[in-house]
């Protein structure tokens, strides 16, 4: 079987490490032009579940390398208002050494792809495709093109696999926009840091649709790019950050992070600090989008993982590990012994309310965190 993955993001990249294991014949295209292009973001939660899924699809010495380059495991939700009082405290259960809570994005990619040189191919966005019998046609923007038995559109928010095979498909803007950005845990940061900051994700909000969300990457083994890190993440919508999209699209790293900066100048001292201490150069925006409802879609050799098909809010921390799931669950279903259409039919049957349970969750939590009707 030969198996085409579109998106070599944490969804794509796990499948494709489960399929190769398995045996299976394997190729995964990537739009942009190396491992890191764009700003995604920062830190990564991962659950029971996401583990689960990486124990089953990873080899062994890729799973360590997963371990050794992850965060030391967490396990605190705080929320506090503007001012640091606590609003609210969840404590989770301590695992084993092994045990991984958190990573951060970039080093969690780069380890999903060791041992993948010979199936990533960079630089190929995504045309179109055609069903062709037992085969699927693939066209690429650079005139390229490739067939496979089964296509995967691991392709994100914006999947080019999705827009064909669910055209109708809604995904909504819930009106958040995030500033992320990085606090470098110098040894003066890490004195004036509340400690609750360093043992898990907290949130804090000023009541009036403004938030920020400060969550610890301690590393076992840190990249030699950088050090440990608090990821600082400002949440608003655009009336509460005071611009408008394209000018928030069009903002420098430095400008972008003056918002953070005036949104909570009149916060506790210690948050302004903390802002005041961020690497400015690391700021970039993002949109909070998602789906309503995950749709079917007409059984083919053609299929849909993680954001391709249930995109969601990042407010239930869920959007990697459900990726994850699929493709656990996709791998178990192209690497039995059945029919091709009759695994993507099962699979389908799975992923569709498992995707469906924690987008709820994930509107839920949004709504009651940026007060917002979606």
């Amino acid at each position: 079987m030969r198996v085409a993955i579109v998106g070599a993001g944490i969804g794509g990249l796990a499948l494709a490490h489960g399929l190769v294991k398995a045996g299976v014949d394997v190729t995964v295209y990537e739009r942009d032009p190396s491992p890191r292009h764009r700003n995604q973001g920062y830190r990564i939660h991962i659950s029971p579940v996401g583990e689960e899924a990486l124990a089953a699809l990873l080899p062994d010495a890729v799973r360590r390398r997963v371990i050794e380059t992850a965060t030391h495991p967490g396990d605190l939700l705080a929320g506090f208002d503007s001012q640091l009082k606590p609003m609210f405290e969840q404590v989770f259960p301590g695992g084993g050494p092994d045990r991984v809570t958190a990573v951060d994005r970039y080093a969690f990619r780069r380890a999903l792809m060791t041992g993948l040189d010979d199936v990533l191919v960079f630089g190929k966005q995504l045309e179109s495709y055609v069903v062709d019998g037992d085969e699927v046609g693939i066209r690429f923007a650079d005139g390229t093109s490739a067939t496979a038995d089964v296509l995967v559109g691991a392709d994100g928010v914006g999947s080019r696999v999705r827009a064909q095979v669910v055209p109708d498909f809604e995904v909504a803007d819930i009106g958040v926009r995030c500033i992320y950005g990085k606090v470098p845990l110098s040894p003066a940061v890490k004195s004036l840091v509340p400690q609750a900051f360093l043992r898990g994700f907290s949130f804090v909000s000023n009541g009036r649709g403004a938030g920020a969300a400060f969550a610890p990457v301690l590393f076992r083994t840190p990249p030699e790019e950088y050090g440990d890190y608090l990821m600082s993440v400002l949440t608003g919508t655009n009336a509460v950050l005071g611009c408008a999209d394209d000018e928030l699209s069009a903002m420098s790293p430095a400008d972008l992070w003056s918002i953070v900066a005036r949104v909570t100048a009149s916060w506790h001292p210690t948050v302004r600090e903390l802002v005041a201490s961020a690497e400015v150069d690391a700021a970039f925006p993002i949109t909070l989008r998602t789906c309503r409802r995950v749709a079917t879609w007409p059984v083919s050799r053609v299929t849909l993982l993680g954001d391709a098909i249930h995109p969601m809010t990042p407010a239930a921390g869920a959007g990697a590990n459900t990726a994850l799931w699929d493709a656990a669950r996709l791998t178990r279903a192209l690497t039995e012994e059945t029919p091709v259409l009759e695994a993507l039919t099962s699979y389908q049957r799975d992923v569709t309310p498992h995707g469906q349970a924690a987008v709820t969750e994930s509107l839920e939590n949004a709504q009651r965190l940026f007060s917002v009707t979606i």
